[in-house]
Formats: C-alpha cells, sequence, structure tokens
C-alpha cells in the first residue's frame, strides 16, 4: 500500500512515522548539547534560565538541557512529534515541558536564550524568514541569546551533486522500516527539491508513504543581513556544534547572536 503526497496532511518524517525519527536520525546528543550549554553560558545565560527550543522535534535537546539545569519549552508544529516528546517530559520534573505552537506567534519577552535546529531552512520566502528571526527577537528579554543551525548552500550544492541519494534501514518494533531521500538541485533559488520514502515491512505486509517538499539554503551574507535586521549583533559562526569546527568545514552553518541592547 502506498500514500502520496495528496493524501499526507504533513510530513511523514513529522507525522505519521514521528515514532520513528530517533531511530532515524541518530545525533550525538549530550556532546551537542555540552557545546549550546556553554555558549548560552558564555553570553549570560546560565543555569536556572529560561530557554525555547523552537522546533522541539521529539524533544531530545529539550530535555538534555533541562538536565543541565535549564528550564525548557519546546514548540513544534506537529502534534505528533510533541505527543512523541511529551513522555520524556516526566523524568525533569517541572524543567521541560512541550506544546504545540508557530514559530511566528511566540510570546513576547518570555525566553532568556533561544535554540533552533534544522527549522528554518523550512522558511523559503525572504518575508517569512525576516518574519520568523523578528518573533525570535520579540520572544528573547533584553541581551537574550539566539542560536541556529541552517544548510549553507554551497557546501550542500557540491555535497548533493555527490550524494544525492540518503538511505536508511532500521529494525523496529512495528517491522524493518527504511527511509530514502533523493535531492535535486534548483541553483537558481539555491533550494533542494526532495522526495522522500518511509516503507515499513512488516507481518501485515509493506506500507510506503511519499512525500516532496522544498527546503531553501542559506548564505552567511543572507544570516549576517537578516541578524542586523532583526536587532541581533555579536554573531559568531561555527560548522557544528563544537567550538573546534570552523565555518566552512561543513555543509552546516551553526550561529550564536544575541540580542542588542535598545
Amino acid at each position: 500500500m502506498r500514500a502520496s503526497m495528496a493524501g499526507q496532511s504533513s510530513r511523514p518524517f513529522y507525522g505519521e512515522y514521528a515514532w520513528a525519527f530517533d531511530l532515524l536520525i541518530d545525533r550525538p546528543v549530550g556532546q551537542e548539547c555540552a557545546a549550546i550549554a556553554a555558549w548560552f553560558s558564555e553570553r549570560g545565560v546560565r543555569q536556572g534560565a529560561t530557554l525555547l527550543d523552537a522546533g522541539c522535534g521529539t524533544g531530545r535537546y529539550a530535555g538534555e538541557l533541562a538536565r543541565r539545569g535549564y528550564a525548557v519549552e519546546g514548540v513544534d508544529r506537529s502534534s505528533e512529534l510533541i505527543e512523541t516528546a511529551r513522555p520524556s517530559a516526566c523524568d525533569h520534573g517541572n524543567a521541560v515541558s512541550f506544546r504545540v505552537g508557530d514559530l511566528l506567534a511566540l510570546p513576547v519577552a518570555r525566553y532568556d536564550g533561544i535554540l533552533c535546529r534544522g527549522v528554518l531552512n523550512d522558511f523559503v520566502s525572504d518575508d517569512a524568514r525576516q518574519s520568523v528571526f523578528a518573533a525570535f527577537a520579540g520572544a528573547l528579554r533584553p541581551r537574550g541569546v539566539l542560536i541556529l543551525d541552517v544548510r549553507e548552500w554551497e557546501a550542500t550544492r557540491h555535497r548533493k551533486q555527490r550524494e544525492p541519494v540518503f538511505r536508511k534501514s532500521v529494525l523496529t518494533d512495528r517491522g524493518t522500516l527504511t527511509f530514502t531521500s533523493t535531492t535535486e538541485l534548483d541553483p537558481e533559488r539555491q533550494q533542494l527539491l526532495l522526495s522522500e520514502t518511509h516503507t515499513l515491512v512488516n507481518d501485515a505486509g509493506e506500507h510506503s508513504s511519499d512525500y516532496r517538499f522544498v527546503m531553501r539554503c542559506w548564505t552567511r551574507t543572507e544570516l549576517e543581513t537578516v541578524f542586523e535586521r532583526s536587532g541581533f549583533g555579536s554573531v559568531a559562526y561555527f560548522g557544528a556544534y563544537d567550538p573546534a569546527v570552523h565555518a566552512g568545514v561543513t555543509d552546516r552553518l551553526i550561529a550564536v547572536a544575541q540580542l542588542l541592547a535598545v
């Protein structure tokens, strides 16, 4: 049985297969959160401060930052991902919470710091990109800190020219799940045209879900422009959630920025 994009209300990665997200995307969460916490602390956002995990997914990073002494609110527009995240909140008492929400409609001046991982590539238009940075600025308290990562266009273009297909299979308690992602490039718009398929095989047979969508990469110049327009400064760039990895070494661009005093 196969479900097409037309039959999907959301990207299967974030909906139908939210339960398998962590199995398919394996990240060194503890190691990366050590760097994130250090960057927050260096800018004055220390243990006890209130953080927003913007686009929190299954809550792994929110939970790890709560374990490191922060009060963390995780927000994601996928109700399935939030339902996957919520059971982990019990492990952290009142230090972490999760809710379904829109990053363009954040509360005013609630957070000392914001972490936004891998979400900003989904904001394709110039207006949407400026709007989400304005929302972050409005949601931060004075001198608040924003940490984010995006796909850097040139390095991503070279990588996807070499490796357009990603495939991973995992054994789950629901059967064998295979995820395949194929990327085409749109150089004129600096966009990635992605085709994804989840295929689950078990005793009931085979079920596949297809989805096509667009991501738009970023350049450092573009980031610098939206930071300045949104009132952020003191920006530091890295190539990974590791201060030893310099910007330009990978296809990711990590930025640490601080809201300037008005």
